[in-house]
């Protein structure tokens, strides 16, 4: 393969500057600017004027060195977070190896174009050859922030990169053939050009328009089209090559960790402040490319650029918020009250799935077994990021709060136990599910004899009433016990309305207690518990015979030990009386023979 003088250089300038040696004179013919080992250590590897070192600090608000021209964190000097251990999910875009297998755009095309048709063959030495681009993004104090960085092979002077960051994906747009770019309205272009002579590289925004005039777009007299060209300042921005010398890549899976003078380039942008992201409206965007401009001018061919990788950039975030009863699917309606504002107008910020009004609801788990539906979960999308709270109301009658459980990002507030603190970071989606115990005990019943207290008896029957309308009546078993559970707390009126055969009911009176421990029927313990005795019964029988027909007549009378008659009869010469079910007392039976 044939080099001239220019990709010579670029090839060389791949395998690192010290393979150049002495070789001043071919340095100074290419222009390359001169280079020390790799990263000053002061932590600026950047000049506005092309010699002094003039890094900026972080953008308000941020914390990541987007304007120091390298990758290191070390030294902190222009922030605490750098492409080394980027905030977020850092997203890496590669090339295609350069040569006759590196893609690029053909047939001219241009920014405005959708149809593109992507060929194979080495890039030209007058365009820039790129090998790798970093995104990340984050949502701090307030504000959503996005940083990009690309790296090239060769050593051009000037700069033309730009970021198309898409809302949808355009399948397959590396490999040859014709593709059609999927843009949305609303969707960003962000230019990055940096001169040959120096200064610091001018940032660009520009908005995928699709209705509307002409007078919208920025170069082609056609819509769709890129929107007009808003050049980012230095309070929404930082922009940064390292045209003093070498920086480290230290990102893992770079074949080329050493980068020559004026192979790299960063930024960051405050989206918030920018204007990507207004008040009230939700932006999510899901794909990004980098591409290179032969030149400056916006209307330049689209040369080389790196296929698109999937990226996170939003500015909202979900809520979900899900009921569950303790036992599962009781019908009981649950209150809650949220700071997350209501949508207003025609805004769709946010978005909830059962009701149109977040900032108070209500939930019910009535039905639910094992799943969730619609009446028990509050979903809520398209929450500008923040800091929010869910506050569940009074608990209904016979419910307590048993848990508060939040996935990260959300948590019970440690004053408030009816209260959920969220933050929602772009991207986000935190649950937050509220378990509420009804409170349940059990009533046991238990039946012996008064004469044999180990003497179980069954058959006893009793009423139970209690708190709204509640009636039952129940018998006990075998062994003497009759148990109802699931009882809501209150008080309980318990009488006993039969006893068993051959026994009489010691206590008629309804006997008034209050259910206030959870407990069921199957626990060992725990159970409201009523002790019932019944006294067995006896029965006597008194009777007189003349033994000489036509003989004596005789009476019995029969009282009990307080004077009552019990029974009795007239004079007869055979006079008999029994008297049943008669509970143990003394009796006296009176028979008097009338000579």
């Amino acid at each position: 393969m044939h080099l001239d003088q220019t990709e010579t250089g670029r090839h060389l300038s791949r395998k690192g500057w010290l393979a150049l040696g002495a070789a001043g004179a071919l340095l100074a013919a290419f222009s390359f600017p001169l280079i020390g080992l790799a990263d000053n250590a002061s932590g600026c590897d950047f000049a506005a004027n092309g010699t002094t070192q003039s890094c900026l600090g972080p953008l308000a608000g941020s914390t990541f060195a987007g304007g120091d021209g390298n990758l290191l964190t070390n030294p902190t000097t222009f922030g605490t977070t750098d492409w080394q251990n980027a905030p977020g999910v850092l997203s890496v875009g590669i090339d295609l190896p350069s040569g006759s297998g590196d893609n690029s755009f053909g047939q001219g095309t241009k920014e405005d174009n959708a149809n593109v048709t992507v060929v194979s063959g080495s890039i030209p030495p007058n365009k820039s050859d790129l090998t790798r681009f970093y995104e990340a993004s984050e949502f701090a104090n307030g504000s959503n922030f996005l940083y990009l960085a690309w790296e090239r092979t060769n050593v051009l002077g000037s700069a033309n990169m730009d970021f198309e960051i898409n809302a949808a994906t355009t399948p397959g747009l590396g490999s040859p053939g014709p593709h059609t770019i999927v843009r949305t309205a609303g969707d960003l272009l962000v230019t990055f050009d940096f001169n040959n002579g120096g200064g610091t590289p001018v940032l660009g925004l520009l908005k995928w328009v699709t209705s509307g005039p002409t007078s919208q777009c920025f170069a082609s007299n056609s819509i769709p089209c890129w929107g007009n060209h808003v050049t980012l300042n230095g309070t929404n921005s930082r922009g940064a090559v390292n045209n003093l010398d070498a920086v480290t890549d230290p990102i893992s899976g770079n074949t080329t960790p050493n980068l020559a003078a004026l192979t790299f380039g960063e930024a960051a942008i405050n989206l918030s402040s920018a204007g990507v992201f207004p008040a009230g409206t939700c932006e999510a965007f899901g794909s990004t490319f980098l591409k290179s401009r032969a030149s400056a001018s916006f209307t330049a061919e689209v040369k080389d650029f790196v296929a698109p990788v999937p990226v996170n950039i939003s500015n909202c975030g979900r809520v979900t918020i899900i009921k569950h009863t303790d036992p599962r699917g009781v019908n009981q309606t649950f209150s809650y009250t949220s700071t997350i504002a209501d949508p207003v107008g025609a805004s769709t910020s946010p978005t909830c799935t059962s009701d149109t009004t977040p900032s108070s609801f209500s939930l019910n788990d009535s039905g639910n077994t094992s799943s969730d539906n619609a009446a028990n979960t509050e979903d809520c999308i398209n929450v500008p990021a923040g800091s929010y709270s869910v506050t569940e109301g009074a608990e209904p009658a016979n419910f307590v709060l048993e848990s508060l459980t939040c996935t990260a990002g959300g948590s019970q507030d440690g004053t408030n136990p009816l209260q959920a603190d969220i933050t929602i970071n772009p991207g986000d989606h935190v649950t937050c599910t509220y378990v509420n115990k009804q409170q349940l005990g059990a009533i046991k019943i238990s039946k012996t004899s008064s004469k044999a207290a180990a003497t179980p008896l069954a058959g006893a029957k009793f009423s139970i009433t209690g708190p709204n309308n509640y009636a039952n009546s129940v018998t006990t078993g075998a062994d003497g016990t009759v148990c109802v559970d699931n009882l809501p707390f209150g008080d309980y009126v318990v009488t006993e309305t039969a006893a068993p055969g051959g026994y009489a009911i010691d206590n008629p009176s309804p006997v008034t207690q209050t259910v206030s421990s959870n407990s069921k029927c199957s626990d060992a313990s725990g159970q409201l518990t009523y002790t019932f005795t019944d006294t067995p019964l006896t029965d006597i029988t008194a009777s007189a015979t003349s033994e000489a027909p036509g003989g004596t007549q005789s009476t019995i009378t029969c009282t009990d030990s307080h004077g009552n008659v019990i029974a009795g009869s007239g004079p007869s010469a055979a006079p008999s009386i029994s008297v049943k079910g008669l509970k143990p007392d003394t009796y006296t039976c009176t028979i008097v023979v009338d000579p």
